[in-house]
């Protein structure tokens, strides 16, 4: 993943602002995914306050290696491949879409720049709501449920 996307998305995670957060926890998962078909990717749900005004952010992040699910493969550890980031702002019911685009050289650099940003998330995750998150498959703090996108 580009340096600008991990920046941009970690930025969204981390600012003082952000009052609300989910995801499914599926980190583990992604690994095995990758290395079977060569794509795989993780969303996010944030919301921002600030005083009574309010700014949800829908992430989605996608990357596909080079020639994904083409002919026989033994691997994608070595194959580079592109990272498309969608960032959709629900601006008065409108949501307002920027997309993202990058690429990494290899699965190594992909899953370390998806690391950066599970380490933000788990630190913002963490300060929301304190205690044990390791038990929980989805993973959501300071946005009610009857306001939630991302869904199981």
């Amino acid at each position: 993943m580009t340096k600008r996307i991990v920046a941009e998305v970690v930025k969204l995670i981390s600012s003082p602002r952000t009052t609300g957060l989910a995801t499914l926890r599926h980190y583990p998962m992604e690994r095995r995914i990758y290395q079977r078909f060569g794509t795989c990717g993780f969303s996010l749900e944030i919301l921002q306050s600030e005083g009574d005004k309010k700014r949800r952010f829908y992430v989605l992040v996608e990357a596909r290696a080079r020639g994904s699910a083409k002919g026989p493969k033994k691997s994608y550890e070595r194959v580079g491949g592109d990272v498309r980031c969608v960032i959709a702002e629900d601006v008065d019911g409108v949501l307002k879409y920027r997309v993202l685009r990058g690429r990494y050289r290899n699965m190594a650099e992909l899953f370390k720049s998806v690391e950066e940003v599970r380490s933000a998330f788990y630190e913002r995750y963490r300060t929301l709501k304190p205690g044990v998150a390791e038990k929980e498959i989805f993973h959501v703090a300071g946005i009610p449920d009857d306001e939630l996108l991302l869904g199981v």
